[in-house]
């Protein structure tokens, strides 16, 4: 997952909040969730992932609540990744 909301809100103290979205017949819902904060101790590259691993459990509960409503618009996976087009398939 991409660390730079993470990076931002260390950086700037801005709230990180993770949001979910789903459909409900002809409307979109959404659920904010709960402020995700960094770990007191660490390293900023330690903190940076913590912060990008709560992201991501938040991500992963509105996926298993909504999973018919889960899109990703560009390739994330190592998998669907093509080194020889620097990255682009």
């Amino acid at each position: 997952m991409p660390a730079g909301p993470a990076a931002l809100s260390l950086a700037s103290g801005a709230p990180l909040l993770p949001v979910t979205l789903w459909y409900e017949d002809d409307t979109t819902c959404l659920r904010i969730h709960p402020r995700v904060h960094p770990p007191e101790t660490g390293t900023r590259a330690e903190k940076v992932a913590a912060l990008t691993q709560a992201c991501a459990d938040g991500f992963a509960a509105g996926i298993a609540k909504h999973p018919e409503d889960w899109h990703m618009m560009q390739r994330l996976w190592v998998s669907d990744v093509s080194p020889s087009r620097g990255g682009q398939r």
